[in-house]
């Protein structure tokens, strides 16, 4: 949209200096300044495809304020009609930059008008001025408000883009949570009513977070006793637990062990367990599931599929 306008401008620039010429306007400074403004919107139109955004804006403030000075100089009042373009630069700064840049194009509108002022006041300006209106009048106020005009839409336009783009991403993270929630929720069902014992740990520390029911009727403890304590009293430390844990240590999944595990009794229990562990930077989880051996029953495929992207017990 800048880009049309861009190349918009310059062909109005140039239309604006034909028609002078074919209707007998004299060639005076004044009147040249129609191709100045075209000069200027050819430059928009390459800075905006090179996506030199900022130097746009800045483009724009240095020739309108440029304009506008010039205008007044060979019009020979500071109440010529071209003193607009100050106004109008002044909203391009405050539209496209930041508030550093419209600071400081506010200073530098204000010490401009005031410095054309002082030298109307006092006689030095180039020209002589004719107050006598016409349709070029007409056109080069209505010019500067269309040229508001655009800036106003632009930025609306930009406003309104950046508030679609903030409510798209706040629906994303919105849907993203949910679904993380509709999975642990999935997760915390599933764990808790499988018949395969299954424990949970912390992959950072060591420590138990949580257990189902079926762990706690085949070794015998109760979940407060085992919960916040490391693994290594549920097993006999044996060839067969150390194999294991190697084993643990160097892959994500575990195949199934064998292992001696110890009831809360102190009755050993021949077990197979197989784990896996997630692979969250800061804290993920280690999910150890049991069997007695021999048996092909296994809730790992079931436990484990709504485990992808979790970080919590």
């Amino acid at each position: 949209m800048a880009m049309r306008l861009s190349w918009m401008t310059a062909v109005l620039g140039l239309g604006l200096f034909s028609v002078d010429r074919l209707t007998g306007v004299p060639a005076t400074a004044d009147s040249m300044m129609t191709l100045v403004l075209a000069v200027m919107g050819a430059l928009s139109w390459v800075l905006l495809k090179f996506r030199h955004y900022n130097s746009v804006a800045w483009l724009l403030v240095v020739f309108l304020f440029g304009m506008a000075a010039a205008s007044t100089w060979f019009f020979g009042s500071v109440r010529t009609v071209n003193i607009a373009l100050i106004l109008m630069g002044q909203v391009a700064s405050g539209i496209f930059l930041s508030r550093r840049g419209l600071v400081w194009t506010t200073v530098a509108a204000i010490s401009l008008l005031g410095v054309l002022t002082w030298a109307d006041a006092a006689g030095m300006l180039a020209g002589q001025p004719r107050f006598v209106v016409g349709w070029r009048t007409w056109m080069t106020q209505s010019i500067s408000l269309l040229g508001v005009a655009a800036m106003m839409y632009l930025n609306r336009t930009q406003m309104r883009m950046a508030q679609a783009l903030h409510l798209r991403e706040a629906m994303q993270r919105l849907n993203t949570q949910l679904d993380r929630d509709i999975g642990q929720d999935r997760f915390a069902r599933l764990f808790q009513s499988s018949p395969t014992p299954i424990f949970v740990q912390s992959a950072r520390t060591g420590v138990i977070l949580d257990v189902n029911q079926a762990f706690e009727r085949t070794l015998g403890y109760a979940r407060k006793d085992v919960l916040n304590r490391r693994e290594g009293f549920l097993w006999l430390q044996d060839e067969d637990h150390q194999r294991f844990v190697r084993d643990r240590r160097a892959t994500r999944r575990t195949g199934w062990h064998p292992i001696t595990a110890l009831s809360r009794d102190g009755r050993p229990l021949a077990l197979q367990i197989s784990c896996e562990r997630d692979d969250d930077p800061n804290d993920g989880m280690v999910i150890t599931a049991m069997r007695m051996p021999g048996s092909m029953a296994s809730a790992l495929p079931t436990v484990y599929a709504p485990l992808e992207g979790r970080t919590d017990a």
